[in-house]
């Protein structure tokens, strides 16, 4: 597990120029974390994000402090919310690895269709900021060829537009898609984290043990797929379904 990184350059990125502040508070966390003082150094991540503001580093940060005290259902929905935010975070996903091996579920996926593994993984492919500047140049690209052929007096500089038009457009068309697909989140349904110690999964939304078809325990993850009121119905990795309260759990 790195607990060294903290990605304070990474999280600047993300804070606009009047959120000094909050890039302190960020900085106080990295030093308490060095220090051994893991609460205080949680306080201050979290104070950041009550702000609204986040990044893989900083989610990543968090997953280590709240692992480094025993929180192992914090961890595992932290470093989920890191891989989110950057799917290829190789560290978050090493320590979320780990942390799925001190888990009281074992839980074996069932095999994913082709395609949709496939889609999953091109969707994942291009970090997000990556793929902001991809389009960017893509679209200036497309604009640009555009211009310079409309512009060119000779066949060179036509054809020149041409092909920057046409590369431009698949650019924005390929990675677009993808940005397009990622922000909406479509075709993914919600995920969760069980956040209590162990939650009974019933085949319907009530409090009544005789409907208990098995438990869940903290830091399993899973789908969320209806709900009724404070329940939700859940679809573990194992194809395994039923409902459980909504406080049992935070969503990723």
């Amino acid at each position: 597990m790195r607990s060294g990184g903290f990605f304070v350059v990474a999280l600047a990125v993300v804070l606009p120029l009047h959120a000094a502040a909050q890039e302190e508070i960020v900085l106080r966390g990295n030093q308490a974390y060095q220090e051994g003082a893991y609460p205080a150094a949680i306080e201050a991540y979290e104070a950041v994000r009550d702000a609204g503001y986040t990044s893989a580093g900083l989610e990543y940060n968090l997953g280590n402090a709240y692992f480094k005290t025993g929180e192992l259902g914090r961890a595992i929905l932290h470093w989920e919310r890191a891989i989110e935010l950057d799917p290829g975070d190789a560290d978050a996903r090493a320590n979320l690895e780990l942390a799925r091996g001190l888990t009281t579920d074992a839980i074996e996926p069932l095999p994913e269709f082709w395609l949709f593994s496939l889609v999953g993984w091109w969707i994942d492919l291009v970090p997000r900021t990556l793929l902001l500047a991809l389009v960017g140049l893509g679209w200036i690209g497309c604009t640009g060829g555009i211009v310079a052929r409309v512009l060119a007096r000779g066949d060179g500089g036509r054809r020149l537009g041409t092909w920057l038009a046409s590369a431009g457009g698949v650019i924005v068309v390929v990675f677009g898609t993808s940005l397009v697909v990622r922000e909406l989140g479509i075709g993914r349904a919600d995920r969760a984290v069980i956040m209590v110690d162990a939650v009974a999964v019933r085949s319907a939304p009530a409090q009544d043990d005789d409907l208990t078809l098995f438990e869940v325990h903290e830091g399993t993850r899973v789908r969320l797929d209806q709900r009724t009121g404070e329940w939700v119905e859940v679809v573990l990795d194992d194809g395994k379904v039923g409902w459980i309260p909504l406080s049992a759990m935070e969503i990723i």
